[in-house]
């Protein structure tokens, strides 16, 4: 547990709570049990409750997970008084990271987002988001290497890497396209809750996760235009080896006919009449096959 006092607002972090920690928030406020008991393990859904005194919000966003190639999703939950802002997480956050360096190194911006609880949640919340778009540079490293690769002719083996990419964007969105209602019911209660003049900054946060879902949309519009050039690229190919083996076929017909009219018994004894028919005719089929290719070679078959 980690706790910081400014002159107006107390901000408590608990990380993987425990029992103990539980019974420390029910000697700060009068918090509904069920929701202390809910504290003790991740939630399903995201949500925003207004309660008389004191808000519940649990906001899920998505972090990319090397181990799976994919994102995955983490929880914060907030129990938001007046006075006091407290956040639950079940692992190490960046973003929560990232604020509390902040307010403890900058005199100033501690000042700022600490005047009261709304500003607390409103910049918590901001550095999550922009920390989910910061996780979204992976996404687009990975676009960039496939873009890169496409007229190269690894077709084949661009298959996973699109199939991945594609993948990690659809987990990206599962897990974060939930949080624009949320965001959007929080401007609600936000106003209810605060007073009008708190509005500007959670309608801020709507805007910034607008840009958010805008990035994820983008990238999911290239990956998909990536993978129809590719699967175009790939049948082009293939159309081509089939060209070839059907052109090969043609060019041993020929010999197969030779092969087959030099068992009937009539051609055999045409060439044993004269062995020298035998080579008369072979070069013939020769010539007839090396004609056939140049003939392919200037239509470009070949």
């Amino acid at each position: 547990m980690w706790i910081t006092k400014s002159p107006k607002i107390t901000w408590i972090d608990i990380l993987k709570p425990t029992k103990a920690d539980i019974d420390f928030l029910k000697q700060q406020h009068n918090f509904h049990p069920i929701i202390l008991d809910e504290l003790l393990h991740l939630s399903n859904r995201s949500r925003v409750e207004f309660y008389q005194d004191y808000l519940y919000l649990t906001y899920h966003f998505p972090i990319y997970d090397r181990s799976i190639k994919t994102s995955r999703r983490a929880e914060v939950d907030f129990l938001i008084t007046k006075e006091k802002i407290i956040t639950v997480h079940y692992e190490d956050l960046e973003a929560i990271d990232t604020f509390a360096r902040a307010i403890n190194n900058n005199a100033h911006f501690k000042a700022r987002a600490t005047q009261d609880s709304a500003r607390v949640v409103y910049y918590i919340i901001q550095e999550i988001i922009q920390f989910s778009l910061h996780q979204l540079r992976h996404v687009e490293d990975n676009i960039r290497k496939i873009s890169q690769e496409i007229f190269k002719g690894y077709e084949t083996q661009l298959l996973e890497k699109i199939s991945y990419a594609k993948r990690e964007i659809l987990d990206f969105n599962v897990t974060s396209a939930p949080q624009k209602i949320l965001l959007e019911s929080l401007l609600d209660v936000g106003k209810k809750f605060w007073g009008e003049e708190e509005r500007i900054y959670f309608a801020d946060l709507v805007g910034d996760y607008s840009k958010l879902t805008q990035q994820v949309e983008n990238y999911r519009a290239t990956i998909e235009a990536l993978e129809s050039t590719n699967g175009q690229l790939l049948n082009a190919k293939t159309n081509r080896v089939m060209q070839r083996f059907t052109i090969l076929a043609f060019l041993t017909f020929p010999i197969f006919l030779f092969v087959s009219l030099a068992e009937v018994e009539f051609i055999n004894t045409f060439i044993a009449e004269n062995p020298l028919r035998f080579w008369s005719i072979l070069i013939g089929v020769i010539v007839l096959v090396f004609s056939l290719i140049a003939i392919f070679k200037k239509k470009g078959w070949l």
